[in-house]
């Protein structure tokens, strides 16, 4: 897979090529480094941006540590949490009553509720919640 070109957007003659770095943020009184996030560096005039997608994928990752200073699940615990239930992202949403947001929690558009969070684990924990919560939704579910 081949990486479009993109023309400098401040001197418009130099091409801009992708790149990884530290960042250090501050959330909570909590200091943590996130060692390679995306950013794009022009070779002619030596400008940083940070394109859309980019920004959507740093964002998901800082998203991340946040969850993880708050006691939250992660992208990725959701999705194992998922696995581990059998369900798809559709299911758990009608399960868990989020409508289209548990596809915006895994992918990290959107950080879930501290109550949300505490019903997933306890889903997860707790089979006879998990199957009372599947019936009021009425959801099938394969075994």
């Amino acid at each position: 897979m081949t990486q479009e070109k993109i023309v400098c957007p401040v001197c418009e003659r130099g091409e801009l090529i992708f790149k990884k770095g530290p960042s250090s943020f501050c959330y909570k009184e909590h200091d943590f480094t996130l060692e390679d996030l995306e950013y794009c560096e022009c070779l002619a005039c030596r400008y940083e941006i940070i394109l859309p997608e980019q920004s959507k994928r740093n964002e998901a990752r800082i998203r991340d540590e946040h969850r993880k200073i708050d006691g939250l699940l992660t992208r990725a615990e959701m999705t194992q949490l998922r696995e581990r239930l059998k369900i798809t992202q559709n299911q758990a949403a009608q399960i868990f009553g989020e409508s289209k947001a548990f596809s915006k929690y895994e992918s990290g558009e959107a950080t879930q509720s501290k109550a949300m969070d505490k019903l997933m684990k306890l889903a997860l924990n707790v089979p006879q919640c998990f199957e009372e919560l599947r019936k009021m939704a009425n959801v099938q579910v394969s075994a």
